[in-house]
């Protein structure tokens, strides 16, 4: 018996060893947020790279076995714009790898909400570094590290990269073949052919001699594109750049945006748009095609333009037999020609669960390897299509030598036009320049472009180019120095603690509730009988309080208590006292702008109300096939707005646009809705009172309630139409208009979506609401607490705007069962 115990045991040892070897091996579950938003392209070419990230990493070298699971961007729209990210992190549960803009790595990494990547590489160079997946500093070009960097510390590997030139049309270029050579654009090569502009003397000639209007003063076709809010990729950075100006100071504590080189720059600039007919004249243009055949540049519209390197690849599948050129950017008479490049990068956010394994995952899409992978599955698509591939760059210059000669300078499938100007922007990122890295990169991105609007659509001086230059960025670096100041010299505030705040919370509730019981409990005693009644009804009642409580007044009281506090998500909040609210009246211009541009917004609420009036009177009539003329005029409600938006960027168009063309058959010229300060708003109120067949639902009710016999009174009694509609159905739909109102108040001081979508607030801040200002300081600017202070501003004026109309509805409102 004993021995038969014994060899059961030996067995079960042996088995159980046996088994442990055949285990399967740990499992690490990795997430990533890449750059797949919308391309299904990049989403097939990902999946291809993961799978073999996973093949790899199998376990079967006993360590851990990776699966990866890919989720949406970081980002909005591949942009800066994060509030995904910045959620997830705050909320403690960010992914462990995000393809991010390298853009915003350095207020991201002030906040320390990434890991820095630093000992990671140094680790790989001392441990592995004969590894072909080791990555080392000399691979990559200067302008993607340093851009990745923040204080000479890496957080983000370089992935992605691209770069900006100036494009030309060679068919409009040859026909002014004789003027273009005698302003000096010429070829290089050869001076007898006509070449692009190289300096700003020669882009000024240019410019002049290919602008062409027709007989009515709009344009036919501009020179060049100076400034590229929707079409080219061209901004006040790249032409600062070009004459040697700078927008930050060496150690990165002075704003120098207004440095008098920058202000040449600018000048220049708006030079360019008094040449070929003013900013608005020009900016309406280029709007009048953006694909295909309809694109400006392809169709000859517009002669030169900046963009980028991708334009090649869209030029080579869709206009394979334009003639162009590229070349870099004219620059003024002694600097550089310089590119600007720009890309994203693969970031390790704080909190993450899998930093190592993390890291394996960036060693690898950052290898040779992934790239192939990547460029092949892009190339068999594109030639399933019939179309020219060219790879995107890559930030390492090692691979994006060898992608060029392997998909493109070898391949006699393409065009020896396309050859040069892919190398164009190749050979040039050695000495592309690259935006500021700074914690306060977003807010001098807004400003150079408010600076930059401010400047060519001459706001302040319209006689003195360079003195309105110059206070438009005055006004705009004073703003970012402020913040620069804020954060490098911050005043020492104390530490929220959170601990007397939830307990604050807690007793206000339970005040309120003994209370609200004590209130009513002594109503509930002449109840009587139906005592218990009472009890149960709150019993039942009691989800909901509790679900308010915590979900709805909970975030309300803890918006209230950090609009008195400094709060950018990753960090603890600091009590500042009333500072928000007076730096919000004293030291904010934006806010009174916003707050404007919101007031006039409620032109719409009469309008509308007018309108839909109009419409629901028209429907209240009973006819054949009544049902069918209400859906149609109430589905403009139930449009989404984003759709609703992008519908009116068509009907907006000055150039092509159904409403000009309209007007234009009654000899109204030409308006540049979007693109003028003085339109903007009301394109938006025209836009808004096309929904107005929400609130004619709510006027068809009120109509529908008016006893008949009330008309039939006022007729025998003499009263015309007019005379039954103001002294009948204007009384009786009192109580309706009071509901539009204040609903119609309330939906204006929160409108967003239309100026997000359609004009990213602008021009000139035309379209910045309040809202908008509001979105921008607490996701863009990541100043939580400030855009708290302005919620409750905006809570504030909004309650005293509905006690307000309550108020004096009691001398005109009239209900049908008052005693009055």
């Amino acid at each position: 018996m004993k021995y038969w115990l014994r060899c059961s045991g030996v067995f079960a040892t042996v088995s159980i060893l046996c088994a442990s070897s055949f285990a399967e091996p740990e499992t690490v579950t990795l997430y990533y947020w890449g750059n797949d938003n919308f391309d299904q392209n990049d989403v097939l070419s990902s999946l291809d790279l993961i799978q073999a990230f996973e093949v790899l990493h199998d376990g079967s070298d006993g360590k851990p076995r990776i699966k990866v699971v890919m989720g949406q961007s970081g980002s909005i729209d591949r942009t800066a714009d994060s509030q995904r990210l910045l959620c997830a992190i705050a909320g403690g549960d960010p992914p462990d790898v995000v393809w991010f803009d390298r853009f915003a790595i350095g207020e991201w990494a002030l906040r320390k909400a990434f890991l820095p990547l630093q000992e990671f590489i140094e680790e790989d160079l001392r441990v592995r570094p004969k590894d072909p997946f080791t990555l080392r500093k000399e691979q990559f070009y200067p302008a993607c590290w340093e851009e990745a960097s923040y204080e000479g510390v890496l957080y983000g590997v370089p992935d992605s990269c691209d770069n900006r030139a100036l494009f030309y049309n060679l068919d409009v270029l040859d026909k002014f073949s004789e003027e273009l050579i005698a302003a000096g654009c010429v070829d290089p090569s050869d001076p007898g052919k006509v070449g692009p502009p190289r300096t700003w003397t020669q882009l000024r000639e240019a410019c002049r001699i290919l602008t062409a209007e027709k007989p009515g003063g709009d344009l036919v076709r501009i020179g060049f594109l100076p400034h590229s809010p929707n079409f080219g990729n061209s901004w006040l950075y790249i032409y600062a750049w070009l004459n040697g100006g700078s927008f930050l100071s060496a150690d990165g504590r002075t704003c120098t945006l207004n440095s008098p080189l920058v202000a040449e720059a600018l000048s220049y600039v708006t030079g360019l748009y008094d040449i070929q007919g003013g900013t608005t004249k020009v900016l309406a243009f280029q709007t009048s095609g953006m694909t295909a055949d309809l694109d400006p540049f392809m169709s000859g519209k517009i002669a030169m333009k900046i963009d980028g390197n991708w334009y090649v690849t869209t030029i080579a599948n869709t206009r394979r037999d334009l003639r162009f050129g590229v070349a870099l950017a004219p620059a003024s008479e002694g600097n550089e020609r310089v590119g600007w490049c720009g890309g994203f990068a693969f970031v390790i956010p704080k909190g993450c669960k899998h930093p190592r394994e993390a890291w394996e995952f960036i060693r690898f899409m950052e290898s040779q390897q992934a790239f192939k992978i990547k460029a092949d599955a892009g190339k068999q698509i594109a030639n399933a299509g019939g179309n020219v591939f060219i790879p995107s760059m890559s930030a390492r210059r090692d691979i994006n030598e060898w992608a060029m000669n392997e998909y493109v300078y070898s391949d006699p499938g393409i065009g020896a036009k396309y050859k040069d100007a892919v190398r164009v922007f190749a050979e040039s990122m050695e000495t592309s320049r690259f935006r500021p890295v700074t914690p306060v990169g977003q807010i001098l991105w807004n400003e150079q472009v408010r600076a930059m609007e401010n400047g060519i659509y001459k706001k302040y001086l319209a006689e003195d180019v360079r003195g309105n230059a110059q206070r438009a960025l005055d006004e705009s670096a004073a703003l970012v120095q402020r913040e620069l100041d804020r954060l490098y010299h911050p005043v020492e505030y104390p530490e929220f603690d959170f601990r007397p705040v939830v307990l604050g919370y807690l007793g206000l509730l339970l005040v309120g509730t003994a209370g609200l019981y004590v209130f009513f409990g002594r109503r509930s005693k002449a109840a009587g009988y139906f005592r218990k009644e009472f009890y149960a009804g709150y019993l039942f009642a009691s989800p909901w309080f509790i679900g308010f409580a915590v979900f709805g007044g909970g975030p309300i009281f803890f918006s209230l208590v950090m609009s008195f506090s400094q709060y950018d998500v990753f960090n603890p909040p600091k009590f500042v006292g009333f500072a928000n609210y007076v730096n919000l009246v004293t030291n904010d211009p934006l806010f009174y702008k916003s707050l404007w541009n919101t007031v006039y917004m409620g032109l719409s609420v009469p309008v509308g109300m007018v309108v839909g009036l109009g419409i629901a009177m028209l429907l209240s009539r009973e006819v054949r096939g009544m049902g069918v003329y209400r859906t149609i005029f109430y589905l403009p409600a139930v449009m989404p707005a984003v759709a609703a938006s992008i519908l009116w960027l068509w009907i907006f168009n000055p150039q092509e646009g159904v409403l000009n063309s309209v007007l234009g058959q009654f000899g109204v010229p030409n308006i540049k809705w979007l693109q003028d300060e003085a339109w903007s708003k009301p394109a938006l109120i025209i836009m808004i009172v096309w929904g107005a067949g929400g609130s004619m639902i709510i006027w068809l009710a009120g109509l529908k309630g008016i006893p008949q016999h009330l008309y039939e009174a006022a007729e025998l009694d003499g009263a015309g139409p007019l005379l039954r509609f103001r002294h009948v159905t204007i009384p009786m739909l009192s109580p309706y208009i009071l509901f539009n109102l204040i609903m119609g108040l309330i939906g204006t001081f929160q409108v967003f979506t239309q100026a997000y979508i359609m004009t990213r607030g602008g021009p000139l801040d035309s379209t910045l609401f309040y809202v908008y200002a509001l979105f921008n300081n607490a996701f863009r600017y990541m100043k939580m607490g400030y855009a708290s202070a302005m919620a409750w501003i905006l809570f504030a004026i909004v309650l005293l705007l509905t006690v307000w109309q309550i108020r004096l509805s009691r001398r005109w409102v009239h209900y049908e069962s008052s005693n009055e």
